[in-house]
């Protein structure tokens, strides 16, 4: 399997370098591949995440810790693993690290967990408001540059 970066142009994906340009000269004209695109992560978003977890903890009485909360999330917006026991099935919180999810997958990650905080955690709060507060903190501890968004394109 070969792998190498690209952009998108005009509607068309192309290599970004030699490297690419080599692996697709190895293909016929119209030939038929398989791709699996993968979009890497960005150290914001995560930031984004966390300071959106450190708003909603401050603004509840009920998760004590991030960690607490940042678990609960995962397990109440299906991000875990199941495993069958003698007592039962369980589910695992998942891993967010950069090794286990891209962005895309952060990005949808994240959307289910605001949609979370918004009707669970804190029912009533509206998304845009949430979204606000996490971008005022960011440029407060981040400066002035602004922050991306998520499944930003």
């Amino acid at each position: 399997m070969a792998k190498f970066l690209a952009v998108k142009v005009l509607g068309k994906l192309q290599p970004v370098d030699e490297v690419g340009e080599a692996v697709l000269r190895r293909f016929k004209q119209r030939e038929i591949v398989v791709i699996e695109l993968t979009k890497p992560r960005n150290l914001q978003f995560h930031r984004k995440l966390m300071a959106m977890l450190n708003i909603i903890l401050a603004n509840q009485e009920h998760y004590t810790s991030i960690e607490d909360l940042l678990a609960v999330c995962k397990i109440r917006i299906g991000h875990t693993r199941k495993i069958q026991t003698t007592k039962g099935i369980y589910e695992v919180p998942e891993s967010i690290s950069f090794a286990a999810m891209d962005d895309i997958a952060f990005g949808n990650f994240y959307d289910r967990a605001c949609n979370w905080v918004c009707s669970e955690v804190i029912p009533g709060l509206e998304r845009k408001g949430l979204d606000d507060e996490v971008r005022v903190q960011l440029q407060e501890f981040g400066g002035n540059e602004p922050q991306p968004e998520i499944g930003e394109e």
